[in-house]
């Protein structure tokens, strides 16, 4: 079969949000297995609600109320969460909640003691003369407002409303950071910059994503490589204790690159910068070809508690990169059976389409349809065969849409024609318009009865190995 294949780095959260609680659970061979599963799951539940309570209060000029960085899912802290782990026959089963009631007192003080230290902070840095000690304490400032951000933006899911005013804020911290640097005009120095003394192990390295995408550049995975040479790095996040995660951003006369050492709890213990010249990156593609079609796929993504579906690879869900040659498994998860079918798009030069991926060989379009029995509920089912596929030429950005629904949605597959050439069975020739006929394409409810429908996207970039 062939493959056709790509969290949003920068959002908008909105005030007064009403309190709710929230719950997943996992299905694994191990109870730390499980565990780790079922908070993952958790997390990215707040960070999807996050972004829809935010695309609800988009003003009509197109400007948000108020910013936010929340560089992906996995980086929602998580406090006052409600564990229950069982073992049933021979895998755990872990149910993880966390509840408003008893959550939003903890968030709220967590909020608080940060503001004053972000506060303290400041007075720090205003009555420092040292360039080199100011330069030190703005990148510990740096480190403490994303922590503030993040704790923050779970307290206002909980119902918090009322914030103090920073001292403040990132991108005052950020423009006097890039006045003391020096620009790095190679990889290697800046990968020196961002590595030096930085105490981890067993740390997972990202590839630096540009600001406001889901797209790696070529600049983003070699500043990845570079890294990697230096740090104490495993293979596969799996295995990780630590992740570096990294994001840039274009400026007129450089580029300003951000990476965060991030623990397994989505906490930030501490944020490195640089800046890099124009040499540093001359004939390297920095900027990302795929912004439009990049904002289509993933807003409108809604979540529900009742009925959740989930899409991820091999080597995980976010900031995705496979070389030449690798091995991809794509993997779907649903918390209660359900269908689902799933939608390729190819955003390239010379390619732009949408397609229907085949889940079985069934001669009718059932091949499309994938059925989640109880037993598989909560697993992670690989579709496209247990080896999965292997990374190949063309290559490029690539998207997965995954639409799963309570009811066999058989009869609403969008329209297709098989390609003979290319062996797809194409749905649209222009890849924004897939996306659009697909979420056109919803159940029709009554108010007695529970037809759900849900979906998950996934975006990754495939590269030539070296």
């Amino acid at each position: 079969m062939l493959l056709r294949l790509f969290l949003l780095a920068v959002c908008s959260f909105p005030f007064a949000v009403s309190a709710l609680n929230l719950q997943a659970e996992a299905r694994a061979a191990t109870a730390a297995q499980a565990k780790r599963e079922a908070l993952a799951a958790l997390a990215e539940s707040i960070f999807i609600t996050v972004k829809s309570e935010t695309n609800s209060v988009t003003e009509s000029t197109g400007r948000q109320k108020q910013s936010l960085q929340l560089q992906t899912s996995s980086d929602v802290p998580l406090m006052g969460v409600e564990t229950r782990t069982q073992q049933s026959g021979a895998e755990f089963v872990c149910t993880v909640k966390l509840d408003a009631a008893k959550s939003a007192l903890a968030y709220r003080q967590r909020v608080g003691e940060l503001f004053i230290e972000i506060n303290e902070l400041d007075n720090r840095i205003a009555r420092t003369k040292s360039p080199s000690n100011q330069y030190s304490m703005l990148i510990h400032a740096l480190t403490v407002l994303e922590q503030y951000e993040k704790y923050k933006a779970v307290a206002q899911l909980l119902g918090e409303t009322q914030f103090a005013v920073l001292s403040r804020s990132r991108q005052d911290t950020e423009a006097q950071l890039r006045a003391l640097e020096k620009a790095a005009f190679s990889l290697e120095l800046a990968a020196q910059i961002l590595s030096k003394k930085l105490q981890a192990e067993k740390v997972f390295v990202f590839p630096a994503m540009p600001q406001g995408s889901h797209e790696v550049t070529a600049f983003g995975r070699l500043m990845r490589d570079r890294l990697a040479e230096l740090l104490p790095t495993v293979e596969h996040p799996d295995q990780a204790s630590q992740f570096f995660k990294g994001e840039y951003e274009i400026l007129e006369n450089g580029i300003h690159l951000t990476y965060r050492l991030v623990d397994r709890s989505g906490n930030t213990l501490l944020t490195r910068v640089a800046t890099l010249a124009p040499a540093a990156y001359q004939g390297l593609q920095v900027q990302p070809v795929t912004v439009d079609f990049d904002r289509l796929l993933h807003q409108g993504v809604v979540l529900s508690n009742n009925f959740r579906v989930q899409l991820s690879t091999n080597h995980g869900g976010e900031n995705v990169l496979f070389i030449e040659k690798q091995k991809v498994k794509l993997l779907v998860k649903l918390n209660r059976p359900g269908y689902f079918y799933v939608v390729g798009h190819v955003l390239k030069a010379g390619e732009n389409q949408s397609y229907l991926l085949e889940l079985s060989n069934a001669d009718s379009d059932r091949r499309f349809v994938r059925f989640v029995n109880a037993d598989e509920v909560d697993h992670w089912i690989a579709i496209g065969g247990a080896e999965g596929f292997e990374a190949s030429a063309p290559f490029g950005v690539e998207s997965l849409q995954v639409i799963a629904s309570s009811d066999d949605p058989l009869n609403r597959l969008p329209p297709h024609v098989l390609n003979r050439s290319s062996e797809l069975y194409v749905i649209a020739e222009n890849a924004q318009q897939g996306i659009t006929q697909t979420r056109a394409l919803k159940p029709v409810r009554t108010q007695s009865d529970q037809v759900y429908q849900q979906e998950a996207v996934l975006m990754f970039t495939i590269m030539k190995s070296e």
